[in-house]
């Protein structure tokens, strides 16, 4: 946990610095907010269908930290990008709501990796979609280890 709310606050810290007039980091910007969105979405659907207090506990982590990033990035976006709700799918079975969340952070983690590297060196948009990527690696993390103990009984 700890890990993960350094990088929480090297995101909050990298927010504070950029300037919103800023078109180019406006639009990778407007995308990474895009993709954490779609995983913010499963990870509320999982977090739906937990089995377990433990569970729900750390998954409420999750998405607090997920929503938190959200938030950072609609601070710096123009008003007319909306980063607002995000809704969770009624997914009655934990072990597909841990999949898809699995899924969608290994393909969203693809997708910022990707980016990141096409954006200048020591640029405020790639140290800040670097810290995400740690994030949402975390995250990814937490969901297989879940679902190991889970598939191992």
């Amino acid at each position: 946990m700890e890990a993960r709310s350094d990088a929480l606050q090297r995101i909050l810290e990298i927010m504070a610095r950029v300037q919103p007039t800023d078109a180019g980091f406006v639009s990778v910007a407007t995308v990474v907010g895009s993709v954490l969105r779609r995983v913010l979405s499963a990870e509320k659907t999982a977090l739906r269908a937990a089995i377990s207090l433990a569970q729900q506990t750390q998954l409420d982590e999750m998405r607090a930290e997920m929503s938190e990033m959200i938030e950072a990035l609609g601070k710096v976006l123009p008003d007319r990008i909306s980063l607002e709700t995000v809704p969770a799918k009624d997914e009655p079975s934990w072990w597909f709501a841990v999949s898809e969340a699995t899924h969608i952070l290994e393909e969203s983690i693809e997708q910022l990796s990707a980016l990141v590297k096409k954006q200048k060196k020591g640029s405020a948009i790639r140290d800040l979609t670097a810290q995400m990527l740690r994030l949402m690696r975390e995250h990814y993390n937490v969901f297989l280890e879940q679902g190991r103990y889970y598939m191992d009984g």
